[in-house]
């Protein structure tokens, strides 16, 4: 089977990341793999591909053009592209992703597999994409959601094509990490707004009144890092906080930490919050929507903080700083409940299952009453 994946970028992203899973794990099935990178300017990848899969990047636009122009130029070539590919199944990531592929793939006898990767109840949207996003899921033959409160969020008439799969627990065998004092906590992600880095600062200030030595590093890198790094001067924690950007290769940064920290407003599902417990660091998270609540569901896997609330979130993490049982039984506990819930077999053969029914005629595929949720998202939920 020819399968092509369609996804914005080739960074240090979620999706990113678990489309290079996907592409090797269907390549060892024995399907020719492409992977389509829609606003990619090369197809150099931070998560490195086998040379037998096709990295095709649409973005390269040598000139300023207006948005429209440019969205349409993207569409244009993505439309190419899948005529002279042929898939017989197309897999498309995120939001505006799986807009493009539902109209991008108009005429072409290719089912389409479209997987929601954020919040998309509270990411902002332009009117266009609001407006679009009902109209290319009637196109798909299947979607996969991460969350029950993803699937839940769906209109009901669509709920009938879903899937619930998160992510999987992904880690190299080599990744290890040096034990310390307890005082260094780490975050990860896009310096944005979602992501709560203002939060965090704020939280960890609180904590340097009682550890003066304590260390925060967050990694990655957005349009927020001059107002965060003025944020943490104003806090006067500057010498306390350190932003070195998106590190060199994946999972780089597990090392760098005791306590890791999620400070999001929202999320899709929290990849790094999972490495980081699987890796054996000591968690807390804001209980924001989406995921947080199911990933630390098991008892003693990691604290939970109401959203938002910036004192509490400082109260957890002098807690587990200043605590060395706490934090051995978070890091225990943590990192048991993440391999054995998201077992990487487990979701992949979830993902083989969602494909095969897919690329069904229709007449095989089984049906559910527009009123009806899902057998298969009921089972997940």
């Amino acid at each position: 089977m020819r399968i092509a994946f369609v996804l914005s970028g080739l960074g240090a992203g979620g999706a990113e990341k678990i489309v290079n899973l996907l592409a090797h794990h269907r390549k060892a099935q024995g399907d020719i793999v492409h992977v389509l990178a829609v606003n990619a300017a090369s197809p150099e990848s931070y998560f490195p591909y086998n040379s037998a899969i096709k990295i095709e990047a649409l973005g390269n636009t040598t000139h300023t053009i207006p948005r429209v122009a440019h969205t349409a130029q993207r569409l244009f070539r993505l439309h190419r592209q899948l005529r002279a590919i042929k898939p017989d199944l197309i897999i498309s990531f995120l939001t505006k992703i799986n807009v493009l592929v539902g109209i991008a793939a108009y005429g072409l006898d290719s089912p389409i597999i479209m997987s929601e990767r954020n919040n998309f109840t509270s990411q902002q949207k332009h009117v266009f994409w609001r407006l679009a996003l009902p109209v290319a899921i009637r196109s798909a033959a299947s979607l996969v959601m991460q969350t029950p409160e993803a699937y839940q969020s769906l209109p009901r008439r669509f709920r009938s094509k879903a899937e619930i799969i998160p992510n999987p627990v992904t880690l190299p065998p080599d990744c290890e990490r040096v034990l310390s004092d307890g005082t260094r906590v780490i975050a990860v992600g896009r310096m944005e707004r979602q992501k709560g880095f203002d939060l965090l600062l704020e939280a960890f200030s609180f904590v340097t009144h009682s550890v003066p030595a304590a260390q925060l590093t967050i990694f990655g890198d957005g349009s927020q890092r001059g107002a965060l790094e003025q944020f943490a001067r104003d806090l006067g924690i500057a010498e306390n906080v350190k932003m070195p950007g998106i590190t060199r290769f994946p999972l780089e940064w597990v090392g760098a930490g005791d306590i890791f920290v999620l400070s999001s407003r929202f999320e899709g599902f929290p990849n790094v919050l999972l490495e980081a417990m699987t890796a054996g660091l000591a968690s807390i998270a804001f209980d924001c929507s989406w995921g947080p609540a199911e990933i630390l569901s098991s008892p003693d896997a990691g604290l939970l903080i109401p959203p938002g609330d910036v004192r509490k979130m400082g109260e957890a993490i002098l807690s587990v700083m200043t605590d060395a049982t706490l934090r051995k039984k978070l890091s225990k506990t943590g990192a048991a409940a993440a391999t054995a819930k998201y077992a990487t077999s487990s979701i992949l053969q979830q993902w083989d299952g969602v494909i095969a029914r897919s690329v069904k005629p229709p007449s095989l595929r089984p049906t559910y009453s527009e009123n009806a949720a899902s057998p298969r998202a009921e089972s997940h939920a």
